[in-house]
């Protein structure tokens, strides 16, 4: 699922997320007055806890309280609604569901040769997008901010923030809800509100800062009275409410009951989901369980430091690319968005657990092609960085591997974190390998393990008769051929590009397939 989807669901089930009197509407009696619920009886040797959450990055969700760290720490298990360890290999999967999706029903595309088939691309741009810029899915997966909202955020939202906080205590992690199951549903509630011929004709007279202000302080009060009014008075289609909302709470508390028949649970969902006779609170408690409310008292919490300035150990693992033109050592899979709108060539992964992430962006340059030499690239380059490494640069040096010049670059965000990247000219391509995360993070023995294990493999005369896997044609080269697949061509045709030199005749070959 493309992330700007995914996170228009999030706001959309913000806005009706909490209510006030205001709207018209009093509640006669307070049911539901905390965030936290202690889980005891049905024959639990140990309390569990439920925790309404807000999946946003906002300071005002964070005012947590000493009794929010006691639930966690004194627990077997922590889950949320959906695992984060899973997030980003089923957003890829589904971004490629989606994609083949969208190849198989659009129009057969206009695939004639044209002037701007031979056009080779300009790189400049590419090489400037690619210091600047990160993909969209890392800002969606780690922290979901606002550029505008920086110095009002946290280093990530809650969700992932309760993920972080187990993972650092050591605590087993899981989820409620099934990725594709729940993506599925959500949609659904859409089509199911599209069809929908009576709908509410409630009539709401605030702005939409007036609503916002009005989610906060509920918020803040711990108050999901209020949204169970709210949720009555703006629900503007009964059938999407039924499976956006009411059918998740039922998967929720079954799969809360079945975790809590082997361990005791800290399980923290988006808070309208808690209140109301349809709500997680009511079904667990039809299932036996009691639920009483626990006060967050003394909103600053003194364990909050101390466990925030943990680090989770990570294990890196050697990963070489599909056409053999790098090895690196990384803590988890490499991933590759097709919905990138960038339009570059790279592969992340994302490190859930600390808030890190690592990039392998892969520029084209045909510098040998077009008879421009790696050292002029390496030049235009230097003159790119320093408006274009975001920050400020607190260290730039000049490196070399294997006969390929580069540059090994930290620089500190405005956030205050450190990044680095490493820079490397072939005569084919630019590869950047970047590494960012909190803070200090990138000063530490992860950024040694990543940048140290970085491998350009020579480039060697030996003429060679190369034949594509995909077979299809046979040619005598002077070397294994550099070999990029050409998504963003200037003709919008995707193609196949195969580069060689040879070093001793002088001579450059690139073809097209």
């Amino acid at each position: 699922m493309k992330t700007n989807f995914r996170f228009k669901i999030f706001l959309y089930f913000l806005v009706f997320l909490f209510a006030d009197k205001g709207f018209g509407q009093k509640i006669s009696s307070k049911k539901y007055q905390s965030l936290l619920w202690e889980i005891s009886g049905n024959g639990l040797k140990h309390p569990s806890y439920l925790f309404g959450t807000m999946h946003v990055s906002s300071k005002m969700v964070f005012h947590l309280a000493d009794s929010f760290y006691y639930a966690l720490k004194n627990v077997d298990a922590v889950a949320l609604e959906i695992n984060p360890a899973i997030w980003q290999k089923e957003m890829v999967n589904l971004d490629k569901l989606q994609h083949n999706y969208k190849t198989f029903i659009q129009a057969t595309p206009s695939d004639y040769l044209n002037e701007k088939s031979f056009q080779l691309e300009n790189y400049e741009d590419n090489l400037r997008e690619a210091l600047q810029s990160e993909p969209t899915i890392v800002n969606n997966l780690l922290y979901r901010t606002y550029k505008s909202k920086e110095d009002f955020e946290e280093d990530t939202f809650l969700d992932l923030y309760i993920y972080q906080t187990a993972k650092k205590l050591g605590k087993i992690t899981t989820g409620v809800e099934d990725y594709f199951s729940t993506q599925k549903m959500v949609l659904e509630a859409y089509a199911d509100m599209a069809k929908e011929k009576k709908k509410s004709n409630t009539n709401v007279s605030e702005s939409p800062y007036e609503i916002e202000k009005k989610v906060e302080d509920a918020y803040r009060r711990g108050d999901l009275d209020l949204l169970d009014s709210l949720e009555t008075i703006l629900e503007g289609s009964k059938a999407f409410r039924e499976k956006f909302l009411l059918k998740r709470n039922e998967i929720q508390a079954n799969s809360i009951d079945t975790i809590l028949k082997k361990n005791s649970l800290f399980v923290g969902v988006g808070a309208a989901h808690l209140p109301g006779e349809r709500g997680v609170i009511e079904l667990l408690r039809a299932k036996g369980y009691r639920l009483r409310p626990v006060k967050l008292l003394n909103k600053n919490a003194f364990q909050q430091n101390p466990i925030d300035k943990l680090k989770v150990p990570v294990n890196f693992y050697p990963y070489k690319s599909p056409d053999g033109a790098y090895t690196v050592s990384v803590p988890g899979t490499l991933y590759k968005m097709l919905s990138d709108v960038s339009g570059l060539d790279r592969s992340q992964f994302a490190d859930m657990s600390n808030g890190t992430y690592y990039i392998i962006t892969r520029v084209q340059t045909y510098s040998a092609f077009g008879g421009k030499p790696a050292q002029k690239i390496y030049k235009e380059i230097d003159s790119l960085l320093y408006e274009n490494i975001p920050g400020k640069i607190i260290e730039k040096k000049s490196i070399k591997l294997n006969g390929y010049n580069g540059f090994d670059i930290a620089n500190r965000t405005r956030r205050g974190d450190i990044q680095r990247c490493e820079i490397f000219v072939t005569p084919f391509e630019v590869l950047i390998f970047k590494m960012s995360g909190k803070e200090s993070y990138v000063d530490g023995p992860e950024a040694e393990n990543f940048f140290g294990s970085i491998a350009l493999p020579e480039s060697q005369n030996q003429f060679v008769n190369f034949e594509p896997p995909s077979g299809g044609f046979r040619i005598n080269l002077p070397q294994q051929p550099h070999q990029f697949f050409n998504t963003a061509s200037v003709d919008a045709i995707d193609r196949w590009e195969y580069e060689a030199v040879d070093k001793d005749a002088g001579h450059s070959f690139l073809l097209f397939k």
